[in-house]
């Protein structure tokens, strides 16, 4: 996105907010972060890499991309309005859409709430784990919770630890001093 936006806090959709180790329902836990927008703000690739999923309506992710950065680490790009990317390279700062209320986040523009980007960091074994068949292909049925997608993966990291400061304001775990 182009601005630092806010991490998505508490809210009559999701009272935990949009944190990384935010709970969901049945003991579930948010593994990306919610970062609050505008309708149409555009969303950049946050590293060089390989687009393996542009999807339209992808589950409860709705409007998806997934970028497989070739080390074993992808970024996940949910609730997009518009997709503007197809499979193949892609360069850091290349546009992939724009902040959307798709999927499950549809609920938010139903109840007056701000449109978000679900943005995760998932760090796994190796590349390609989100071709088709493979285990990242799997998310498109987890909605915005993380569960584990087999051996292969380590799973969600919180971004606030990879990425530099300044790129979203606010919290990115529960408990953090000054935030509830």
């Amino acid at each position: 996105m182009s601005a630092s936006p806010r991490i998505r806090q508490g809210d009559a959709v999701a009272a935990s907010g949009g944190r990384f180790d935010s709970t969901r329902g049945s003991g579930k836990t948010h593994g990306a972060l919610d970062l609050n927008a505008l309708l149409g703000d555009p969303v950049f690739a946050a590293r060089d890499g390989r687009v393996a999923i542009a999807e339209k309506n992808w589950g409860a992710m709705g409007n998806t991309v997934i970028i497989d950065h070739g080390d074993g680490d992808y970024t996940v790009y949910g609730h997009l309005d518009t997709v503007s990317v197809a499979i193949g390279d892609i360069k850091q700062g290349t546009r992939v859409g724009t902040v959307g209320y798709t999927g499950n986040a549809a609920d938010l523009k139903v109840k007056g709430l701000p449109p978000h980007l679900h943005f995760a960091l998932i760090k796994a074994g190796k590349s390609g784990l989100a071709e088709a068949g493979k285990p990242l292909t799997k998310m498109k049925e987890l909605g915005d919770f993380w569960q584990s997608l087999g051996a292969d993966l380590t799973g969600p990291v919180n971004p606030g630890l990879f990425f530099p400061v300044g790129c979203w304001t606010g919290s990115t775990t529960v408990g953090a001093p000054g935030e509830s």
